[in-house]
Order: structure tokens, then C-alpha cells, then sequence
């Protein structure tokens, strides 16, 4: 049986975000994982059936992380891969990656000065240059480092309320990504009115304890009695347990949101600009996402903002509380997606827009439910000149859109990879 090995040294998100490749490689042979040590707990509850290996790269510099890992070196030379995937842009994995043959590697492999890029990756970094026109999912991207991966309504369950209650994220890593507390107080006081009252867990690492403190402090009295505090309380196999069966989850983008989307909660995302849907949004059927749409999104949120942050003046309404409440009535009534998409959805304050998930074959697609989107023409386009690249069908309604397309010559036809024959490396 052929071995392959994942590379995902990143974080808790973008090892959740890794299911398709891992899921595709599975029905091929053996699939090895390396991931850093502290997600290994997580990654065993997620993928039983892959092999881990222990990495130990967070917060080290190339050297160091070399050094601690000779023992996880010395068993990939023993091991006959047939391929391995390296999913990170990082010096380090690609270091790492020198342990094996060239031709080995896919995704990022070393070479003389820095890190090379498979044809695929380096259309990945074109198509970030451009990210209010980017229209492929990150698990989709991975995905197709390798070849036929599986087919994307076999990766997460369609959302279904589970019945256990309303789950609440904190914090996303960066501040910027994140609800202030009190826009997520009524936030979570809509959703708690529409749901009918339900248990409420507060969710996150023991750095949103003072966060989870503050929220408590703007909830009445009845609400109180139905929160339980789970913030830094929980390893990675008891989070799961938290989440699991969940009637809706309220994150920003954050690792909680991707696991919540793998075990079918309903995500109730909200995405300020630096954080974009079409990049990072819920893997699956039928997951809403509210985000900001300013005409200076989508940004680098380590960047100093010009603007104070006004991406998240919309969230800050009356009237997305009156979409959080149609959103889950429609939820709890168990309407299908179709009739989802013909009702008549509250407005919104101008640069707010509100998503459903969907999907078609090249992966999960958002579908535009209330507000108004500039670009959808063109992501169209680029939607179709990427299915076209992977030989996937697409639906024919997307012809029409053509002619408002992107100048595609000048930006995603920018090297020779396409018209090369097939391969991982040219």
C-alpha cells in the first residue's frame, strides 16, 4: 500500500482546514500526518485513521526546530513515501522537506535561496494578490495538491442543529477578526431569544477568561443561569466534546469555527475585513456567514488600520440582529436551502453582506443571501477559469458572466504552467 506523508505545521485552524487532502489520500493508501506536538492530541481525535508524527517547529528558529526533530527525521528516511505535501510556506518544513528525493514534494519544497512552489501554489499566491476576486476555499486549495481529491460533500456533514445548545467564541487570535464584547452581548441575546432560551457555552483558551468575564457581566440574569464557562477549561479532546452537537456556533474566523464546520454545527460566522469567506469561510452546506465588504477589504490585519477599524461599524446595527434572528428562525424551522434563497431577508447597513454555504465541484461556495456584492461577476470568471485548469465541470450559467471578467491574461495566466504538461513540478 503506498504511504504519503502531510506536512500541516501551522496552527489549530489549518489543521482542521487540511481534511480534504487527508480524506483524499486516505482512499489511496496510507496517509502519515506531522504536526506540531501540541496539536497532536487534536489531530488524533480528528484523523484516527492517520499515522502522527510529533513536530516540534512553533516559535523556533530553523536551526533549533532542525535539531529537536532528528529523531522524526531519522523515521521519514525509513519510510517509502510515495509523495509528501507540504502545506506551509515556511523555511522550516521546507528544511525538513531536504530528508527526501525533489521530485518527492509537493506544495513547498527547499531549493538555493529560499523555497520553491509547485505550479499550483504559485497560482495560489497570484490569486492572493487579488483577494476580493479569490473565490477557492483554503481546504479546496490544499486539496488540490493532490490529484482527484474527494469529492467536497464527502469532507463535512451538511450543518444540522444538534440540540445541545448555543456555542459562543471568544476571540479569534487577532483582535481585528474579533466581536468587542459588547456587539457580541447582543449578538448572543438575539440568538438566545430565537433559539428559545437554549444552554450557552463560552468558548476559547484561558487567554478570553477575562473576555468570557465581561460578557457574563452584560447578560441578564435568566441568561446567566443557562451559561457554563468552558474558556481555558478544556484539552483538545474535551473541546471537541463541547462543540459536538452543538445547535449553532457564534465565531469570528477562528480553529473553533473550522471544527465546528467538520462536525456539521451550524456556523453563525461574522468576518470583519481582514478576514474573507471566499478564503477562509466554513468547509460545507449550510453555514451563514455575515461579512464586511469595505472597498479597502480585504487587508492584512497585522497592518495598522487607516481607517480605525471602520469594517466593523455594520456589526455594530440594529439591523444584523434582525438577520441573526431570520437566519435562526429559518434554522430552527429546518426550511431547506432552497427556500432559504428565495425568502425575502432583512436588509443591511451598507458594506455588510450575508453568505450562505453552498457548494459545486471545484468545493464550497458561497451564496449571496442579503446585501450587495461588486465582484460577483468576476469571482464568477475566476471561478471558471479555475475549474477549467482542474478539468472540473461547471454550471452553464456561469457563461454568461464572461464578459465582465478580469483581464485573466495579465494576472492568472501569468507563466508557462498551464499549457505544460501535467506534473507537480515543471
Amino acid at each position: 500500500m503506498p504511504k504519503f506523508l502531510v506536512i500541516q505545521a501551522a496552527r489549530f485552524g489549518d489543521l482542521v482546514q487540511t481534511k480534504r487532502l487527508l480524506l483524499s489520500l486516505a482512499l489511496r493508501g496510507e496517509v502519515h500526518l506531522a504536526v506540531d506536538v501540541s496539536l497532536v492530541p487534536l489531530a488524533r481525535v480528528l484523523y484516527p485513521f492517520a499515522e502522527l508524527h510529533a513536530l516540534s517547529v512553533h516559535g523556533r528558529p530553523e536551526a533549533e526546530a532542525l535539531a529537536r526533530n532528528t529523531a522524526v527525521l531519522d523515521r521519514w528516511q525509513g519510510l517509502p513515501f510515495e509523495a509528501v505535501y507540504n502545506c506551509n510556506f515556511s523555511g522550516t518544513t521546507a528544511a525538513l522537506c531536504r530528508v527526501f528525493e525533489v521530485e518527492q514534494v509537493q506544495g513547498y519544497r527547499p531549493e538555493a535561496g529560499g523555497i520553491s512552489r509547485s505550479p499550483w501554489a504559485r497560482l495560489g499566491f497570484r490569486l492572493s494578490e487579488r483577494r476580493a476576486l479569490a473565490t477557492m476555499n483554503l481546504v479546496d486549495f490544499w486539496a488540490h495538491f493532490a490529484p482527484e481529491p474527494v469529492e467536497p460533500r464527502r469532507v463535512n456533514p451538511a450543518a444540522t442543529p444538534g440540540g445541545r445548545g448555543l456555542g459562543v467564541v471568544l476571540a479569534g487570535r487577532e483582535s481585528r477578526r474579533s466581536l468587542p464584547v459588547p456587539v457580541l452581548a447582543e449578538v448572543v441575546r438575539t440568538a438566545f431569544g430565537a433559539l428559545g432560551g437554549p444552554r450557552i457555552l463560552l468558548l476559547g483558551s484561558r487567554a478570553e477568561q477575562p473576555a468570557a468575564r465581561q460578557l457574563m457581566r452584560q447578560l441578564s440574569g435568566k441568561m446567566l443561569d443557562r451559561v457554563e464557562d468552558y474558556s481555558g477549561k478544556t484539552d483538545w479532546p474535551a473541546l471537541v466534546d463541547a462543540v459536538d452537537g452543538l445547535d449553532a456556533v457564534i465565531t469570528p474566523d477562528t480553529g473553533i469555527m473550522h471544527l465546528g464546520a467538520h462536525l456539521g454545527v451550524p456556523v453563525l460566522g461574522f468576518f470583519l475585513s481582514s478576514a474573507w469567506l471566499h478564503e477562509t469561510g466554513p468547509y460545507g452546506e449550510g453555514h451563514h456567514v455575515w461579512q464586511t465588504a469595505r472597498s479597502c477589504g480585504p487587508c492584512l490585519e497585522t497592518a495598522p488600520c487607516p481607517y480605525d477599524v471602520a469594517c466593523g461599524q455594520p456589526l455594530a446595527q440594529v439591523e444584523l440582529l434582525r438577520s441573526i434572528a431570520a437566519v435562526l428562525a429559518r434554522l430552527k424551522s429546518g426550511a431547506p436551502f432552497a427556500a432559504a434563497q428565495a425568502e425575502s431577508w432583512p436588509p443591511l447597513p451598507a458594506d455588510l453582506q450575508l453568505w450562505r454555504t453552498g457548494m459545486d465541484s471545484l468545493g464550497t461556495l458561497p451564496h449571496l443571501l442579503a446585501g450587495s456584492d461588486p465582484h460577483a461577476q468576476e469571482r464568477r470568471r475566476v471561478r471558471d477559469f479555475l475549474a477549467a485548469r482542474l478539468h472540473l465541470p461547471m454550471p452553464d450559467e456561469s457563461a454568461a458572466l464572461a464578459p465582465q471578467a478580469p483581464n485573466l491574461d495579465e494576472w492568472l495566466y501569468n507563466d508557462a504552467d498551464w499549457m505544460l504538461p501535467p506534473g507537480r513540478y515543471c
